[in-house]
């Protein structure tokens, strides 16, 4: 019983817009971006946008990980979303999100894998 209590405590206690950002991902990377989670991390992206730059934080961190565990859908599924936060998002939060853009975009240009780098350079051309 005292694990449980640790289990939901913990859960309370963890930022919302990390738990947005976990929804996004499903179990199987093979399903893709969950969609009806990505909305709501959109919502929230615009509702609070003094939290962007967590939220682009959080997801380079992800990004990050994923590639290095050498999980590619998973880094793709983090490129599509930042993708989509971006086009949602109006020009005057961009700022606070650019930083984590521009990280991600490096990150995975200095991969060696040329898939990725491509991802990069679409991500880019895509939102500019």
């Amino acid at each position: 019983m005292p694990d449980m209590f640790c289990a939901c405590c913990f859960n309370a206690c963890r930022p919302r817009y990390k738990e947005l950002v976990d929804n996004i991902f499903p179990a199987n990377p093979q399903d893709g971006l969950m969609k009806s989670n990505m909305d709501k991390l959109t919502f929230y992206a615009m509702s609070s946008p003094e939290k962007l730059d967590r939220i682009g934080e959080y997801l380079a961190q992800k990004l990050n990980k994923n590639i290095y565990r050498r999980q590619k859908r998973f880094v793709y599924i983090s490129m599509e979303a930042l993708d989509q936060l971006l086009l949602a998002c109006h020009a005057q939060t961009l700022n606070l999100f650019v930083e984590s853009f521009l990280k991600m975009v490096q990150k995975l240009l200095e991969c060696q894998e040329p898939d990725l780098q491509i991802l990069a350079t679409q991500s880019v051309s895509n939102n500019l």
